[in-house]
């Protein structure tokens, strides 16, 4: 029984170990953002996306053709592909001029030579395979196509549920799979007898694979990245759930192989071996053919063949992606260094945005009106609640996954009348739709559904098609009409004076506003409105599962209205006036419109500018639609900013627009800096901005959070959108227009098959044009330098994101200072050349 135990144990922990390659997928409702290779970011990305290649058979940055392309469009140029050269090989320069019959070129032109006219690097092919895979690869198709179905069966709607599915899942399969007349009798029969400890099973059709115990975490990975998506969302379940975890999934996995398999081993088939690639001879051969050059000697052909030996063929895509990535940050950092118009008399009206990248562009349309000033902060404004709604019901969490909420805030009514009306009117239209989706959902229930209420489905149906816009606006005249909106306001006495003020306190002292306030401070939060889309949670907070803001803005705001709060504020330095109002709203960045919440509590006093301050957002929300008409599919490109204004709204109705908006596509960098840095900019909601003051930090601890979170979740959202487009067929969720939902976990691509990860390719592409340009994100920091490394220092998160290049860091002191690139040596200038491959650069040097 001890050995029996142990064995158990350790299996489960091997599982363990080899799902560190999985990304994690959570559900749709509550969709957020991570890297798909997170668990490979302890190594150097170029590395990672290489053993993504072994593991998945997929690139990890676009194909050689795709970066050409970009060349000869000027998104990639000479000078580009001559930086990121000679920052990995700083002997280039060194090295005498090559001659190829009557051509002279320097290294650094022979090596572009190659990058622009050498054979495309060929696709990587998995390295890491099952038996099946190895032995029979029909079969391993059969594994996966079983192991989906019950997947899917599983987490399926409740109304067919799998059959004993609360004995959990490898029970139920177990109980059920021996009668699978799709089966061959003799595999029914093997699987009649598996063990019924899902540890055991795993462990018996191992030793039946012949799997050694020093490769078993390897074998488990071959099968676990077959199916990534129901891997990944079983492997979020482990430790949520009890009825299912991924000793159950593998314990089926490779029951199946180990039952198809039966009387098959040790005839391996090739295992793809990697493509032949060209030696650095054929290399430069292909360039003199390129050139049609002639008399070309042997002495030169084996020069410039030592020369590109430097060069491997498979490090050229990272070349041409760290050149793409070049010419964005080199023009960005440029642009952060012109003179900027100071600001000028205190604004009357500061609105503070999530960092977003959606909200770059409100902010920059909202300055160009007088009397604003702009900050950016984190979406949920730093108050981690777990928030109620008037209606009751289920809480939901609002705040990032990084953090736990720590206190509940419940809306309650002002007007308890105008709040039962509400509450009554929510109660119907909540039992009416559910009542309805489980009509639809059940077996039977359709045909008798579509009898009933055919009559009434079918012209409504017929709106929403041809007039999305006048329907959705019937639909919400019928819900106010019954569940007319009520005056609430939120309990924050849960929560401590003492936390209320470190609150604040932290909040306005890490985004810079500590003086000079304005007659009204905006909590801008944002959501997004769509129809029929099942990653409607992936167009709101990327990091807050899915959730909007307007509630975290609303107990911020109520916080920093309250006077005890202020009193003890004003102790610690910071001196709000009497006269200063905190109201909260919301951005909706489907329709660019924002709503302003709690209008009942804003005083008379402050009516006038919140007029003023209403007209301002609908014309910055405007200007916003027309600025993102340009880039919609469908849109006109050159119509009216009012005529923009009306297409984005009916495109957030309509339920078939697969291109409601594009999210946080074009999402590139990361600034921690004053607003005076980038105001006047157009950053093309491309640019996270953080704001943050030195001046006011003195001891670093506003930017170890800003730089230990907020950027934590920038990066995951930036990797999910890079790998999203760059390996979609692993990585993506392939085109909406075939998914079908399967419960609350994901979708499948069709009626079976792999739970999609990451975004659909409508969230990154139009057709076969990119609009997200996948680059690593840049994190650029105005703080002194040693401030940066001391938290490096003690953060192993950033040692790990900076030191592995899955981030790249460019900061200065000052706006007088020029800036520098974080390097684990140090800090060198921006563009100044420093060696990253030293085993190659004293191959040059030889």
């Amino acid at each position: 029984m001890t050995n029996e135990s142990t064995a158990r144990a350790q299996v489960r922990t091997d599982i363990g170990l080899a799902a560190r390659v999985l990304p994690t997928h959570y559900p749709l409702e509550t969709f957020i953002a991570v890297n798909p290779l997170a668990g490979l970011e302890p190594i150097p990305f170029e590395q990672a996306v290489r053993r993504a290649g072994d593991l998945y058979g997929v690139r990890g940055t676009l194909s050689e053709d795709r970066y050409r392309n970009l060349y000869r469009a000027g998104r990639i140029s000479d000078g580009d592909l001559d930086r990121v050269l000679s920052r990995r090989y700083p002997n280039l320069t060194r090295e005498p001029h090559v001659q190829l019959g009557p051509r002279s070129l320097t290294a650094t032109e022979l090596m572009r030579a190659d990058l622009l006219h050498g054979a495309p690097v060929p696709a990587p092919v998995r390295r890491n395979r099952t038996r099946a895979e190895q032995w029979a690869p029909e079969l391993a198709d059969v594994v996966d196509a079983h192991t989906a179905r019950w997947c899917a069966a599983f987490f399926g709607t409740a109304s067919w549920p799998m059959p004993g599915r609360e004995r959990g899942f490898y029970a139920a399969w177990r109980n059920l799979a021996p009668r699978d007349r799709r089966l061959p009798r003799s595999v029914r029969a093997s699987l009649r007898a598996v063990p019924e400890r899902a540890e055991d099973a795993v462990l018996e059709a191992l030793g039946r694979a012949e799997v050694g115990h020093e490769e078993r975490i390897t074998y488990l990975q071959a099968h676990l990245t077959r199916l990534p998506g129901w891997a990944a969302h079983i492997h979020w379940c482990t430790g949520r759930r009890t009825d299912i975890d991924l000793t159950q999934y593998l314990a089926v996995r490779l029951s199946y192989e180990s039952a198809l398999l039966a009387g098959r081993s040790g005839a391996a088939l090739p295992a793809g071996a990697p493509p032949v690639l060209p030696s650095a001879r054929e290399r430069v051969t292909r360039l003199v053919e390129h050139w049609g050059l002639t008399g070309v000697t042997e002495t030169q052909l084996a020069t410039a063949a030592r020369i590109l030996a430097a060069l491997p063929v498979s490090a050229r895509e990272a070349l041409w992606q760290n050149a793409f990535e070049g010419q964005y940050r080199d023009g960005l950092l440029a642009a952060l260094c012109r003179p900027r118009t100071p600001e000028s008399a205190p604004a009357d009206i500061q609105v503070v945005t999530c960092i977003d990248t959606r909200s770059e562009g409100l902010r920059r349309h909202l300055e160009a009106r007088d009397g604003y000033q702009t900050f950016g902060f984190a979406g949920f404004f730093g108050v981690a609640i777990r928030f109620t709604g008037l209606p009751g019901g289920q809480p939901a969490d609002l705040c990032p996954v990084l953090m736990a909420p720590a206190y509940d805030v419940a809306e309650r009514a002002v007007d308890d009348a105008a709040a039962a009306r509400r509450i009554a009117g929510l109660t119907t239209l909540t039992g009416a739709e559910t009542a309805f989706h489980a009509a639809k959902d059940a077996i039977a229930a359709p045909f008798t559904l579509a009898d009933a209420a055919g009559w009434v489905a079918a012209p409504w149906a017929a709106a929403k098609t041809v007039s999305p816009a006048a329907s959705s606006g019937v639909r919400r005249w019928l819900g106010d009409l019954m569940a007319p909106a009520a005056p609430t306001q939120l309990g924050c006495e849960a929560i401590p004076l003492d936390e209320r003020v470190l609150f604040a306190q932290a909040a306005l002292a890490t985004m810079g506003l500590t003086r000079d306030f304005g007659a009204l401070v905006v909590l801008c939060a944002h959501g997004s409105s769509t129809e029929n889309n099942p990653y409607q949670a992936a167009l709101d907070c990327g990091a807050c599962g899915g959730q909007a803001g307007g509630p975290n803005a609303r107990t911020a705001a109520t916080i920093l209205n309250q006077p005890e709060v202020r009193e003890a504020l004003r102790g610690n330095g910071i001196d709000i006036p009497p006269s200063t109002l905190f109201v909260a709203a919301q951005h909706d960045t489907a329709t660019d419109r924002v709503a302003l919440l709690d209008r009942h509590l804003v005083p008379r006093s402050h009516h006038g500018v919140l007029g003023q301050l209403e007209a301002d957002l609908k014309a910055a929300g405007t200007a916003l639609a027309a600025e993102r008409c340009t880039t919609l599919p469908g849109a006109r490109p050159r119509a009216s900013a009012k005529r923009s204004a009306r297409h984005v709204l009916t495109r957030s109705a309509d339920w078939a627009q697969v291109y409601p908006e594009w999210g946080l596509a074009g999402n590139a960098a990361f600034i921690v800096a004053p607003r005076a840095v980038t105001r006047g900019i157009d950053l093309q909601r491309r640019a996270f901005l953080h704001s943050y003051d030195a001046d006011t930090d003195p001891d670093g601890s506003a930017l170890e959070t800003i730089l230990t979170a907020p950027l934590v979740v920038a990066q995951w959202i930036n990797c999910q959108y890079y790998f999203s487009t760059v390996a979609p067929e692993a990585f993506g969720a392939g085109t909406k227009t075939i998914h079908n939902v399967v419960g609350t976990a994901g979708v499948l691509s069709g009626q079976s098959g792999d739970l999609r990860l990451g975004l659909p390719w409508q969230s990154v592409a139009a057709g076969d044009r990119l609009m997200h340009e996948p680059l690593r994100l840049l994190a650029v920091v105005q703080a002194p330098l040693d401030r940066i490394d001391m938290i490096v220092d003690r953060n192993p998160v950033l040692q790990r994101l900076f030191g592995n290049d899955w981030v790249a860091v460019a900061a200065r002191r000052d706006a007088g200072s020029a800036w520098h690139r974080w390097t684990r040596g140090g800090w060198h200038p921006w563009d100044e050349t420093e060696s990253t491959d030293r085993t190659t650069e004293k191959e040059l040097s030889r």
